[in-house]
């Protein structure tokens, strides 16, 4: 399957992300974000902004409405990927750790990754793609 332009929009939340990452680690402050707390919820933003763009694969991947669902590992991994952002996220902006902020922006790519390379070797359109055109 062709990846779609939700799948683009979350590239480019994923992809700021990093850049404001490594920015951070870099020690510059953009647009006034300086500290592991401040990137932190930008971060966890840009993810669930992410994530949000995806909300109709997520019903994919979670069965709603009787849909099939793919692999359980892949379930699963997702989930536990999903559990670990945020509980990075929580620990990043409530604590100001820098390694929950590294471990936050690893696991919102990782999460980004998995769906990308499901989403392109999905022979299938989603149900909710096929009725929107």
């Amino acid at each position: 399957m062709r990846l779609t332009l939700k799948d683009g929009l979350a590239t480019v939340f994923v992809g700021a992300a990093v850049v404001l990452y490594l920015l951070s680690q870099g020690g510059t402050a953009v647009a006034g974000l300086s500290g592991p707390r401040a990137p932190a919820v930008a971060i966890f933003g840009l993810g669930v902004g992410g994530c949000y763009t995806a909300k109709s694969h997520m019903q994919d991947v979670y069965g709603v409405g009787g849909r099939p669902r793919p692999p359980l590992l892949y379930v699963v991994l997702a989930s536990v990927l999903g559990g670990v952002t945020l509980v990075a996220g929580i620990v990043a902006i409530s604590g100001g750790s820098t390694a929950a902020l590294a471990t936050l922006t690893g696991a919102v790519v990782a999460l980004w990754a998995m769906a990308t390379i499901r989403h392109r070797a999905s022979r299938t359109t989603p149900v909710v793609i096929r009725t929107a055109r």
